[in-house]
């Protein structure tokens, strides 16, 4: 007995040293075998699954860093592996409770939080993203965790925040153009914007970011046949983005193409449940089908994520007449004007606030 446990040692040692070397197919010949006389081992399924990631094969590594974990839950390390593969793999609210899991054991990670700062600005969670990734600015030493702020705060609606970032991205051109367009499009400089996701793309073609963010602009600008294309390409890159999914839904919607538009918005709820975006898409379907009741279900929870949206309290009456609720329909258009008053109010306010009055 001692004798095959030092054999199955030296089997894992071997595969290590192996995989240290670069020589992953040796490796992962010794990783197998040590496997067949421990089955349960965490060390090889883990060391397994590093290969899986190094080729790119991320499915299979989460998988695997799955079954490691079952086996031997104190190797907390292991978290931080299965994070980067579910990221690489685009799956962001797994990879966020990996990479909470890790951070629980070790809070002062700098690389941990960077990542989870970027699921979280994937899941439209921008607030907590920048929280995280401010937490680590200073003491940070790699570029990327300035992109990945600039990212978040552009992301967030603070362009100009975002452009004090930009001076420390221009070794990464094609991060700098992203963010530099997200900046002019919030600005509504289409053009310099459609030119810098352009000049992103050219340096990245792959980049899902960058198709998602030139996808977004032509949707705004009602440019359907361009916008396609690249909302296509973001989603296949990035499959388990929802707002992409949600706009490409869109797209598809007012192209009739409504059964891939509902699969996709459905998709959509599934990766991010609070976002009300395609709540509200599809309840525009099912007043169109005659399904009242179901869109009025649909806009109820929407409110509830997007209170001071005035369009879906305008549906939700729609839906509640339509479903003969008079008394819900006549509450659901009063929040309408309540609303609309409310933004009448602000602008006025605001406008006065920028009035210079001459002294008398």
């Amino acid at each position: 007995m001692l004798w095959l446990l030092l054999v199955a040692l030296d089997l894992l040692s071997q595969g290590q040293s192996a995989f240290q070397a670069g020589d992953f197919v040796r490796a992962e010949s010794l990783f197998r075998q040590h496997l067949q006389t421990h089955p349960q081992s965490a060390e090889a399924m883990s060391n397994l699954a590093a290969i899986h990631s190094r080729r790119g094969e991320f499915p299979q590594a989460v998988s695997l860093y799955q079954k490691a974990l079952k086996a031997n839950a104190k190797l907390t390390q292991i978290h931080f592996n299965l994070g980067v593969a579910q990221l690489r793999a685009t799956q962001y609210m797994d990879a966020i409770a990996s990479l909470r899991a890790f951070l629980k054991s070790y809070p002062n990670d700098p690389r941990a939080r960077e990542l989870l700062g970027i699921c979280l600005v994937e899941t439209g969670a921008f607030k907590e993203a920048i929280g995280q990734l401010e937490s680590i600015r200073k003491s940070a030493s790699q570029p990327s965790t300035a992109f990945s702020l600039a990212y978040a705060y552009t992301r967030a609606g603070d362009a100009d925040q975002a452009r004090v970032l930009l001076a420390s991205l221009e070794a990464h051109p094609a991060q700098a153009r992203l963010v530099e367009g997200l900046i002019e499009f919030r600005r509504e400089r289409y053009g310099e914007a459609k030119l810098l996701f352009e000049q992103a793309l050219q340096s990245e073609p792959n980049s899902a970011p960058a198709h998602a963010a030139l996808g977004r602009l032509f949707l705004f600008q009602n440019q359907d046949a361009l916008a396609i294309p690249h909302l296509e390409k973001a989603v296949r890159f990035a499959p388990h983005d929802s707002e992409s999914c949600y706009q490409l839904g869109v797209l598809y919607d007012r192209n009739n193409r409504q059964n891939e538009a509902k699969q996709l918005f459905e998709r959509s709820l599934q990766l991010r449940p609070s976002n009300p975006g395609p709540l509200y898409a599809l309840a525009k379907i099912d007043l169109r089908e005659n399904r009242p009741a179901e869109a009025a279900r649909r806009l109820e929870q929407a409110v509830r994520y997007a209170p001071e949206a005035d369009a879906i309290h305008l549906l939700l009456g729609r839906a509640y007449q339509a479903s003969g609720q008079a008394a819900q329909a006549k509450a659901a258009f009063a929040e309408v004007r309540r609303l609309q008053q409310s933004r009448l109010q602000k602008q006025q306010q605001d406008l006065d606030s920028q009035l210079v009055l001459d002294p008398p």
